[in-house]
């Protein structure tokens, strides 16, 4: 197995560096079909701006291809990315080497394959296994150093940043500084094809209306469609269909779509990752001390399942949360459980992240008894208080639990609205080593490209790649690419280009406001927003963000437009920023407590 695994390496590697040159007679422009254009020329088009699209646009612009643009439907940049907690998966290092482990890529393919039961193709696996690491170099050529091993082998910001919080910062940075255009608001609404089936255009809905680009070479990097519900439910997925969504609103398949519109084959859609239980406002937010005595309690009182799982992505307890009334339930537990696991020092970095954000959401819920806690959070107290005192025979066997029984008979007692969410889709369209996507013959469509969540063939039942997938097939659709862009009369320079679908400016609005500096303060995602509010004349003309603590790259949506736009109207009841509605709200109450209002 290993021998073949090794020769398998090999060949993947050679396959994935560029596209097969053999190709290049078949695509050559033939001149008398060209045809003059009016719409705006672009060599390479990426649509989305998460890891894989950023990883993309990075590669592309180093590898020499200025006429590029990257599309995104949000207004910032980041998509699902932000909030992986995950590093990369990475068996050669020098951190590696530095802490003794020992590792090869062969063995690191073997375990995705192993871990996608058999349901991804060891191919993509093996070029994600191979080329991590330089991925790991690379990123560390442009300042970020991701030293911090957890568990075998995932590497993680030595800083202790979040991982995709740190790979969105740094690649967006690069991309700004390489000079690549980045169109937000911008959602990329179907691909054009020509008379031959070459992808040749994207069709845009921008913020003044619908437009059309012209471009030799489409990088899909759009993520899944864990937003979608009727998606999920469509592809074998029933009792998901309402299941609590990730906050990476962008992700609704629209990539999946476009590209089955063009004949792309489809696989693994049936296949979704759930995490069982999350506090709603945060798809980040799971239980972390889930299984040092919490007890789930539904809607009336009572406790339904066995709270105990190894995996976060029990597809057991999810069924069983979902059944309960409004598909939530309680995580209740004692002031002993907690201080145990927070005084746990060996304890996951991220655990005590995602403990801390419970502990400062607005949802946790905390009483001196059980009769108070009952009473705070709308429970039948007499229900409660029997289900508590009933821990160690209630039938449900869960072992840590019943050791724990005895401490509830103290308080304080916490409780955390939970329902099941879901993480990832890790079904797509199928892609070659070459990031080229197949159609359902399984040969190329020309001109087509995927990079990341929208893959369908490289997790398999289980997302154990880390952000391996959306970095690694980012340089991969990038170079080849450009590869195919070159092969069909080589990169451009871009030019200028004006639609003259611009809406006309709005003349200033004077608002009604008390002249003056003041402070206020609005809860946000993860926690208080502190504010400063300058008005001068009637008019709000500063707004300063003293304090916040929330998700950065989700966050700099709303405060790049959410507060330009509140100054523009002077309107304090405008729209949330899609995808930061959270923080936008949060900027939002800070306003209206800075001005008594």
């Amino acid at each position: 197995m290993k021998k073949f695994m090794a020769l398998l390496l090999s060949v993947v590697m050679a396959f994935s560096l560029v596209a097969c040159g053999a190709t290049a007679s078949e695509t050559t422009v033939d001149p008398a079909k060209q045809t003059e254009s009016t719409n705006e020329q672009f060599d390479i088009v990426i649509i989305g701006a998460g890891g894989a699209g950023l990883a993309a646009a990075v590669e592309a612009s180093e590898q020499g291809a200025h006429n590029i643009v990257v599309l995104e439907k949000m207004s910032f940049a980041g998509g699902s990315t932000t909030m992986a907690f995950g590093g990369f998966n990475c068996t050669n290092s020098r951190f590696m080497d530095e802490l003794g482990r020992e590792e090869t890529p062969i063995q690191l393919a073997d375990r995705i394959i192993k871990n996608g039961s058999g349901l991804n193709d060891p191919d993509m696996a093996s070029v994600v296994a191979m080329q991590t690491p330089a991925v790991i170099e690379w990123l560390e050529g442009f300042g970020s150093e991701w030293g911090k091993i957890r568990y075998s082998d995932l590497h993680c910001p030595t800083d202790g940043t979040i991982p995709g919080v740190e790979l969105v910062k740094v690649l967006k940075q690069q991309a700004e500084k390489n000079g690549v255009e980045i169109r937000y608001n911008s959602p990329a609404v179907d691909l054009v094809a020509d008379e031959d089936g070459r992808v040749c255009g994207v069709k845009v809905q921008g913020p003044e209306g619908e437009y059309t680009i012209d471009t030799t070479a489409v990088i899909l990097a759009t993520g899944g469609f864990e937003s979608n519900p009727e998606m999920i439910a469509k592809y074998d997925n029933p009792g998901l269909a309402n299941i609590h969504l990730a906050p990476s609103q962008g992700n609704m398949g629209d990539g999946i779509v476009m590209a089955e519109k063009l004949g792309a084959q489809l696989v693994n859609m049936n296949l979704i990752q759930l995490s069982c239980a999350v506090a709603p406002f945060s798809i980040q937010m799971q239980m972390p001390i889930k299984n040092n005595g919490v007890i789930f309690v539904n809607k009336e009182g009572k406790r339904f399942t066995n709270e105990y799982s190894k995996a976060s992505s029990d597809r057991r307890i999810t069924e069983d949360i979902l059944k309960q009334t409004d598909g939530e339930c309680y995580g209740i537990y004692n002031e002993e459980i907690y201080q145990e696991f927070m005084a746990i020092e060996e304890k996951d970095f991220f655990d005590e992240y995602r403990m801390t954000g419970i502990d400062n959401s607005s949802l946790l819920v905390k009483a001196d008894t059980i009769e108070e806690l009952a009473e705070k959070i709308g429970l039948d107290a007499a229900v409660l208080t029997e289900t508590i005192a009933n821990l160690k025979n209630d039938g449900i066997d869960n072992e840590v639990v019943v050791e724990r029984a005895d401490s509830y008979k103290k308080g304080p007692f916490y409780a955390i609205l939970l329902t099941p969410g879901v993480m990832d889709t890790l079904g797509g369209v199928k892609a070659d080593t070459t990031g080229r996507v197949l159609n359902t013959d399984n040969k190329p469509i020309k001109g087509l490209y995927a990079a990341g969540e929208v893959i369908g063939n490289v997790q398999g039942t289980y997302y154990s790649v880390g952000l391996g997938e959306a970095a690694v097939f980012g340089r991969v659709s990038a170079r080849n690419a450009i590869e195919y862009v070159n092969d069909r009369g080589g990169l451009t320079e871009h030019v200028p280009f004006e639609r003259g679908d611009k809406a006309p400016e709005a003349e200033a609005v004077k608002g009604n406001f008390t002249d003056g500096t003041f402070t206020g303060e609005g809860q946000g995602m993860n926690g208080m927003i502190k504010v400063e509010v300058t008005v001068k004349d009637g008019s709000i003309t500063e707004i300063k963000v003293l304090e916040q603590s929330e998700t950065p790259n989700i966050y700099a949506g709303a405060e790049e437009q959410f507060i330009p736009n509140l100054i523009k109207t002077q309107n304090l009841d405008i729209d949330a920023v899609a995808g930061a509605t959270r923080s936008s709200e949060g900027l939002r109450a800070a306003v209206k407590s800075a001005l008594g209002q």
